[in-house]
């Protein structure tokens, strides 16, 4: 158990010390900044000063840029495990937002819906009609705060409110404004105001916290 548990603290400060030349990141980085499965892929004229990665983050998916799409994590953020981010225009994430497991943000189309596109596409066999600047694209912005639930797909043009929280399993194909919950396919506000929900005071820690503030 000792050497497995050596092999993935080795496999894992190689791991780190990747992502830290594939982006410009933050020497403010616990021991969470990033698990196995984290990656940042870069293509079609894209370069590590695209991707810019804030102070405590947790990163554990895979990020992806392409024709100097810019990826902006802020400090405190969570990209969680298995989240897939693609830019061809740029995704920006507030601080403190929280994205749980299996989350997918893309700015664009991934390529053309035109048929005699995709057809070409499918006889083609270079990457260079493959690359997202081809197809739609619109800027991503998640604000600040916001709790993004498991399996949820955040599509291009979207902008999401301060503090808002997506439902599980949820699409957003518009604008969510701030201090809500949304929830669906298409994802809707489902509730409003959350912000005058009465915190728990079961929690000493954030107890001092509030009390500090």
């Amino acid at each position: 158990m000792f050497i497995f548990n050596l092999i993935d603290s080795i496999l894992l400060k190689r791991k780190k010390n990747f992502l830290m030349r594939m982006a410009t990141v933050s020497q403010n980085q616990d021991e969470k900044f990033c698990k196995k499965g984290s990656s940042i892929n870069l293509a079609d004229g894209s370069s590590a000063k695209d991707i810019i990665i804030g102070d405590n983050v947790w990163m554990w998916g895979t990020l992806n840029s392409q024709n100097g799409g810019k990826i902006i994590i802020g400090n405190y953020a969570k990209i969680g495990e298995r989240n897939v981010i693609n830019a061809v225009e740029s995704i920006t994430i507030g601080n403190y937002t929280a994205m749980a497991e299996d989350v997918h943000v893309t700015d664009n189309n991934n390529h053309p819906v035109n048929p005699l596109y995709r057809k070409y596409m499918r006889m083609c066999r270079d990457m260079e009609p493959r690359y997202w600047r081809h197809s739609a694209h619109s800027p991503v912005l998640i604000g600040e705060n916001c709790w993004i639930g498991r399996n949820v797909s955040i599509m291009k043009g979207v902008c999401i409110g301060d503090n808002t929280v997506i439902a599980a399993n949820s699409v957003v194909t518009k604008s969510i404004p701030a201090n809500c919950i949304a929830a669906g396919n298409p994802a809707k506000v489902v509730k409003t105001n959350i912000e005058e929900i009465t915190a728990p005071s079961t929690c000493e820690g954030f107890n001092k916290y509030i009390n500090s503030i």
